[in-house]
């Protein structure tokens, strides 16, 4: 479904030891805009309609509604650019803004 590379599992564990963090899975979502996807992450409940999936170690779940939008997303953790520095990368085939990694620059999925 989706796939979270080892970089990006680490710094989702990394946000578990946070003491708000505690009893919740990390959620991934998009919304839909003129301009293409907005990608959002974060803490929340499980709730009965969910998908509850791993990947590296790491549980997550997304509303059933988003499935199509989010099959086949690679989500990973590295240097954006050098004025904003690391952050989360969406790399979503089905989002209409979507352009591959060029080769060599595919990220890690051990």
């Amino acid at each position: 479904m989706i796939t979270i590379t080892k970089r990006a599992a680490e710094e989702i564990n990394l946000s578990t030891h946070d003491p708000d963090s505690q009893g919740l899975l990390i959620r991934f979502a998009v919304d839909q805009t003129d301009e293409g996807f907005q990608y959002l992450m974060g803490f929340d409940e499980r709730h009965d309609s969910d998908i509850h999936l791993e990947s590296n170690g790491v549980e997550y779940i997304l509303a059933y509604e988003q499935k199509a939008l989010l099959e086949g997303m690679v989500v990973d953790f590295d240097e954006i650019d050098t004025e904003n520095g690391y952050g989360f990368i969406f790399m979503n085939p089905n989002d209409p803004n979507y352009e591959p990694p060029e080769e060599g620059e595919a990220p890690s999925k051990s």
